[in-house]
C-alpha cells in the first residue's frame, strides 16, 4: 500500500516593528562591543605586556581612538 505523501507546509512569520528593532538594537550591541572588546585588548597590552615603548604607545594610540568610532560603527544603520 502507498502512504501519499503530505505537502510540505511552511509558515511565514513576519516580525512586528517592536521585533525588528529588538533585533536591530542587538546587532548594535554586537557591533559596539566587538570594537570595544578590541580597545579594551589593546588598552591592556599597552599598560601591563612588557613590549618595546613605541609598540605599547602604537597599541595604547589606536585604543584611545576606538571608543568614538565604536560609537559611530554601533550608532549606524544596516544597508
Amino acid at each position: 500500500m502507498r502512504r501519499r505523501r503530505r505537502s510540505e507546509v511552511f509558515d511565514v512569520v513576519t516580525p512586528t516593528e517592536a521585533e525588528r528593532r529588538r533585533a536591530e538594537q542587538r546587532a548594535r550591541e554586537r557591533r559596539y562591543f566587538l570594537i570595544m572588546g578590541v580597545c579594551l585588548a589593546l588598552v591592556l597590552f599597552g599598560f601591563f605586556v612588557p613590549a618595546p615603548i613605541a609598540v605599547r604607545g602604537v597599541a595604547l594610540a589606536i585604543g584611545a581612538v576606538l571608543p568614538p568610532v565604536a560609537a559611530i560603527v554601533g550608532n549606524s544603520r544596516p544597508r
